[in-house]
């Protein structure tokens, strides 16, 4: 009994919550008489995904084959394998703001449980249709889906073949990307360059491709073309802190130290509290006869609580 009221306490207070927060104009939006596609389409438009569900959990009842696809893709658009935590979200959120089925009357919540209940039935629907893995594929997107499912459970050389299936069908830059990025996890630097390149080609997401193609080049010691590429995706986003932090390692090897401490120092800048670039930039300045400054890095590594760095302070530091 303490638990139902605890929830039923917390519902009331959340619903009371959402509705001082709703204007006119957002009801109005989110609870037309005709839930259209084309309003759902410019939710997602403007990234307002949980919006944008709701009406497709709405439009569900009459148009099944088209929200289940549309949802799908927007699942691959959102990365995600996790669409039901959005619906569910969305429903959350939405539904107990519907008119249709919440109102206040003289300051108290009104509920219609049953249209509740309906309602959300056409959510727990859309949840199946979606998940249901024995169903077969004939789209890219849903050999994309299914591989993301794959990828999230480890089954990296089952990622790659529905991959291959999805870029066979649609070889978008998205698809090479994940298919990249899955090929390296599984240690095939040289084949996750290739797609890589493509994704870069198609100009898909240029600052994670270029990034991870020189992560890629780095571990097949191409190291110069790693720089160039760290650079590239340094050039598209200067806070861009482990493109940085990669460069200025390699920098280091090719004893390069003056420009690899520029990285660090930037790095620092960026994540002050990160110890291990600390370290790094300690020893690059060790290497430059700055025993004095790579003292005080270690310390602040130290302090951080990198305890490892005692030794490099009790072998170099007064």
């Amino acid at each position: 009994m303490k638990t139902t009221i605890t929830l039923l306490t917390f519902l009331l207070l959340r619903v009371n919550s959402i509705f001082a927060q709703t204007s006119d104009e957002d009801t109005n939006d989110l609870y037309p008489d005709k839930y259209t596609f084309e309003k759902a389409d410019e939710f997602q438009k403007k990234g307002e995904y949980e919006k944008a569900i709701w009406f497709y959990i709405n439009l569900f009842p009459e148009n099944k084959t088209k929200v289940v696809d549309i949802v799908k893709e927007l699942a691959i658009k959102l990365n995600t394998i996790e669409m039901d935590k959005y619906i569910k979200s969305s429903f959350t959120l939405y539904g107990t703001l519907d008119p249709s089925i919440s109102s206040f009357v003289n300051g108290e919540l009104k509920m219609d449980v049953n249209r509740l209940n309906h309602k959300g039935s056409w959510g727990d629907q859309l949840i199946l249709e979606i998940s249901n893995s024995n169903k077969a594929l004939n789209s890219a997107g849903e050999y994309s889906l299914r591989g993301l499912e794959k990828f999230k459970n480890g089954d990296f050389k089952g990622a790659i073949e529905d991959l291959n299936n999805s870029i066979n069908i649609e070889p978008t830059g998205q698809n090479y990307f994940n298919r990249a990025y899955t090929k390296s996890l599984n240690e095939d630097f040289n084949g996750s360059i290739q797609d890589y390149n493509k994704a870069i080609e198609l100009k898909y997401n240029l600052e994670e491709a270029h990034f991870e193609r020189g992560y890629c080049k780095q571990q097949i010691s191409l190291i110069d073309e790693a720089i160039l590429d760290y650079t590239k995706a340094i050039q598209i986003n200067n806070e861009f802190a482990n493109a940085l932090n990669n460069r200025a390692t390699l920098l280091a090897e090719k004893k390069d130290y003056k420009n690899a401490i520029k990285d660090f120092d930037k790095v620092i800048n960026l994540m002050p509290e990160i110890a291990q670039s600390y370290v790094s930039r300690g020893i690059v300045k060790k290497e430059l006869g700055d025993i004095s400054g790579a003292c005080a890095d270690w310390e602040k590594a130290y302090e951080l609580g990198f305890k490892q760095v005692r030794e490099l302070i009790g072998e170099n530091c007064k």
